[in-house]
């Protein structure tokens, strides 16, 4: 028999689990509506429908909450991207991994933007414990990663998988600002003058991709 004390007790796990899921929901839907700026702890916590002060009993700072998604959002985006390669198995068609590779990221704007400032912003507000168990869940995540490069790319010296994947970070840190200008700045790259300016992220992550592969195998 399970009594009123026992069967409360069972639940409150599940009650917190589920005002945690709303505030990554809140945190998402604040997020895609208008971007990093709109998303601190006091929009996030009104955005739920809870008091701010109750936003840390289940996260340290803002910016837990935006690396938990980000660790949710690559989980998808590599799930993803191990069935898209697995085709590709033993091919070693590097243009096509890259194409892959950035037309998968391109489609996954959250994703790309929370990577473009998990260094800068994203861990600098954060306890060990918790900066240790992003990095754990991201070092568990690269493997899959690297394992699915090795399967399409065979060729690829395993050494160098790994240090690929710092590489496709930075390059995602830096093009998608590029990529994502200001309004102000959107109107002066429309000029002709500035044309070379103007960045396709998709395009040009490609084509950065491609030549690091292939350097890659030529080493």
């Amino acid at each position: 028999m399970v009594t009123k004390e026992a069967f409360t007790r069972a639940r409150a796990p599940a009650q917190r689990e589920q005002r945690r899921q709303e505030l990554l929901s809140a945190a998402r839907r604040l997020l895609d509506a208008g971007g990093l700026e709109a998303v601190g702890l006091n929009a996030i916590a009104r955005e739920a429908g809870i008091a701010k002060s109750n936003c840390y009993r289940y996260f340290e700072s803002r910016e837990q909450i935006l690396l938990t998604l980000l660790t949710e959002d690559e989980a998808e985006w590599v799930a993803k991207l191990e069935l898209e390669l697995a085709p590709l198995a033993g091919t070693n068609d590097v243009e096509r991994v890259a194409a892959i590779i950035a037309g998968t990221l391109a489609a996954e704007p959250r994703l790309c933007l929370l990577t473009s400032v998990v260094a800068g912003v994203l861990e600098q507000n954060v306890s060990e414990e918790t900066a240790r168990g992003f990095k754990q869940e991201v070092r568990a995540l690269a493997l899959r990663i690297a394992n699915a490069l090795f399967t399409a790319i065979p060729q690829l010296p395993t050494e160098r998988i790994m240090a690929i994947q710092r590489y496709v970070h930075a390059l995602i840190a830096g093009m998608w600002p590029m990529a994502h200008p200001s309004k102000a700045m959107q109107c002066v790259l429309a000029a002709e003058e500035f044309e070379h300016f103007r960045t396709d992220f998709e395009a040009d992550l490609r084509g950065s991709l491609t030549a690091l592969f292939r350097g890659s195998l030529s080493d």
